[in-house]
């Protein structure tokens, strides 16, 4: 076959799975949930899932280092926020970003409906996973901060 450079490009997704298969994958929405109950590591953690499954290893390891500097970046800021700063934009900043990731470089909920070859996850699983990734990201915003404040770096 010669190379037709007027030809679309291959896309990766849908190469995954064998014929017959179904693989189970999250939508845009249940990222954004898991990312509303997890916190940012809920973020992490539904994206490169999602980015796994599609064997997209590149873009996995972009969403994890991303990932860590927000946490870092979190945790790094917070004692210096004033107290009446409310938490909700930051929730809606990473929420909205999950679900638009999702949306853009994974699958769509139609083209997931529309497919032979991938299926939802449980919405209980994403509201379980979820809880699991809040417990994380409590512990890795709130553990550094407890340090700093016992070491008397910063006060909270």
């Amino acid at each position: 076959m010669e190379n037709n450079v007027y030809a679309a490009p291959e896309s990766d997704i849908g190469k995954n799975p064998q014929a017959g298969e179904v693989t189970k994958i999250y939508s845009p929405i249940q990222v954004a949930c898991g990312a509303f109950v997890g916190g940012p590591a809920g973020v992490m953690y539904f994206l490169q899932a999602n980015f796994n499954i599609l064997e997209q290893y590149g873009m996995k390891q972009k969403t994890i280092v991303w990932g860590l500097l927000y946490l870092v970046l979190l945790t790094v800021s917070t004692p210096f926020l004033p107290e009446n700063i409310p938490n909700l934009p930051f929730t809606i900043a990473y929420v909205i970003t999950a679900r638009l990731v999702a949306e853009k470089y994974q699958m769509k909920k139609v083209d997931i409906i529309e497919s032979d070859h991938y299926e939802f996850y449980s919405n209980w699983r994403v509201f379980g996973l979820g809880l699991l990734c809040l417990l994380v990201s409590f512990v890795a915003i709130l553990v550094p901060l407890l340090v700093l404040d016992a070491t008397g770096i910063v006060t909270m």
